[in-house]
């Protein structure tokens, strides 16, 4: 475990998870002094970054709020710097295709996410039997048509891991279980580390200058490779075992006592 009492000076970009770590998924509202830390670090001169399995358009507003203009977007798929995209990785649509066909056959609902939109093959308004996703984002109806994504959505429960793993595996691709009603579907060699590490490249960053907090399984690899790696309270299990640090949850303020505590603010 790193020693993160003192010797920071170093830090120049924090990296968040944006969906519990930033911002409460129970209300949808971010805490006051989570908006605090971002200000504050930013004042001494750390960038704030954000890293998440979202699309760019569903937070948006909190991008602006925040006046944050880099991120990692879609567990790694695609980079923005500078308010410019930089990096966009696409689905191949036969490996898509080979997905959506498993999907139809066990009568699995299933989607495509991109920059622009959230595709789904449900009817609109049976969204609201769906938990997992936020209807105020207004996800589109997925025709017969490809639509270029950079990830897939397949609502499953985990009893049908193994045959969605085999698949997935089999087109080079791997999943990112949410919760006992779906998974993500994406290019087996993206994270959010592949994603982090060509910004990181574009602003003259390393890894060892730079701090990682999240709070689910797909922030592992990425809080792994960084200088000090932050699991928020209500973080998964898997999560807190690989970091240097647990902090507080989301309710409890796990964002500003985490920076207080390592010094950056």
């Amino acid at each position: 475990m790193f020693d993160y009492n003192g010797g920071l000076e170093m830090i120049k970009a924090v990296f968040f998870d944006f969906d519990d770590t930033l911002v409460s998924k129970k209300d949808h509202t971010m805490r006051e002094n989570t908006e605090k830390a971002i200000k504050l670090l930013k004042k001494s001169g750390i960038i704030p970054i954000i890293a998440t399995g979202r699309p760019k358009y569903t937070i948006n507003e909190y991008l602006d709020k925040l006046s944050i203009n880099n991120a990692v977007f879609l567990n790694g798929h695609t980079v923005w710097l500078e308010n410019k995209i930089i990096h966009d990785q696409i689905i191949d649509e036969d490996k898509a295709r080979v997905m959506f066909e498993l999907a139809e056959k066990n009568d699995f609902s299933y989607g495509i996410i991109n920059n622009d939109g959230t595709y789904l093959n449900l009817h609109p308004e049976k969204m609201n039997d769906l938990d997992v996703v936020d209807i105020e984002y207004m996800p589109q109806k997925l025709e017969k048509r490809y639509i270029p994504g950079n990830c897939l959505w397949i609502f499953a429960g985990s009893r049908y891991d193994n045959i969605l793993i085999e698949t997935a595996e089999q087109n080079n691709m791997r999943i990112l279980r949410w919760n006992e009603a779906g998974v993500d579907i994406i290019s087996k060699s993206v994270s959010k580390q592949t994603g982090v590490k060509i910004l990181l490249e574009n602003l003259g960053i390393d890894f060892s200058e730079v701090v990682s907090i999240g709070d689910g399984d797909n922030d592992i690899e990425l809080l792994k490779a960084s200088k000090i790696g932050i699991a928020m309270g209500n973080g998964s299990d898997n999560l807190k075992e690989c970091a240097d640090m647990v902090t507080d949850s989301i309710d409890d303020d796990g964002v500003y006592k985490a920076m207080v505590k390592l010094g950056l603010i």
